[in-house]
C-alpha cells in the first residue's frame, strides 16, 4: 500500500502520504471552480438578468406593447456581456491549471511525502518544504467531492487542504470525514 497510517490517540489521526502527481492534478482541478467561483457567479448573474429581461419583453409584446422591445434589448446587451465573462472564467481555469502542471512538472521530486495530523485543536501537515498548523476554527467550511475531503480556508487564494480516498483507504477517508465533520459543524 502507498501510505502509512497510525492512529495515534482516539482523537488524533496521523497520516503519510506519498506525493504522486496524478492525484495532485485531479485535486487542483477540483479546487479551481472555487478559486475561481466569484468570475462564474458575475458571469452566470449576467446571463440569468439577460434571459429573464428578455423573457420579460417577450412576454409584455406579445400583450401588445413595444414597451417590450426595451426590455428585449436589455436582455440582449446582458447576454452578449455574459460571454466575455464565461471566457474570462475559462481561461483563469485552464491558464491556472496549466501553471500547476508545468509547477509539478519541474519540482516533482522535490515533493516528498506529506504528512497529515488531525488533532483536537487544529490539523497539522507537513512535508520537506512547509509545516503548518491551523486551528480547525480558520476554516471557513469543508466539501467532500468526488471522494475527496476539501478543507476549505481562503478559497479565493487557493487555500484549501485536500485528502482524497485513494490516498489514505476506505475506512481511514470515512475516519477523516467524521472527524472533520465533527470539528467543522
Amino acid at each position: 500500500m502507498q501510505h502509512v497510517v497510525s492512529n495515534l490517540t482516539q482523537t488524533n489521526l496521523k497520516f503519510e502520504i506519498p506525493f504522486n502527481s496524478d492525484i495532485y492534478l485531479n485535486q487542483t482541478e477540483l479546487i479551481i471552480p472555487l478559486i475561481y467561483k466569484p468570475y462564474l457567479k458575475d458571469a452566470r448573474e449576467s446571463l440569468i438578468v439577460g434571459l429573464i429581461s428578455t423573457l420579460i419583453g417577450i412576454s409584455i409584446i406579445i400583450g401588445k406593447s413595444y414597451l417590450g422591445i426595451v426590455f428585449i434589448l436589455m436582455g440582449v446587451f446582458y447576454i452578449v456581456k455574459a460571454y466575455p465573462k464565461f471566457q474570462l472564467y475559462n481561461k483563469l481555469k485552464s491558464t491556472y491549471f496549466e501553471k500547476i502542471k508545468e509547477k509539478v512538472a519541474e519540482v516533482e521530486s522535490d515533493f516528498g511525502n506529506g504528512i497529515f495530523e488531525f488533532k483536537d485543536d487544529s490539523i497539522e501537515y507537513a512535508d520537506k518544504n512547509i509545516t503548518r498548523d491551523i486551528n480547525w476554527t480558520e476554516f471557513k467550511g469543508f466539501k467532500v467531492i468526488e471522494s475527496n475531503l476539501l478543507m476549505i480556508l481562503e478559497p479565493d487564494k487557493g487555500d484549501i487542504m485536500i485528502i482524497g480516498e485513494n490516498e489514505v483507504g476506505i475506512q481511514n477517508f470515512k475516519k477523516i470525514v467524521e472527524f472533520v465533520k465533527h470539528k467543522l459543524k
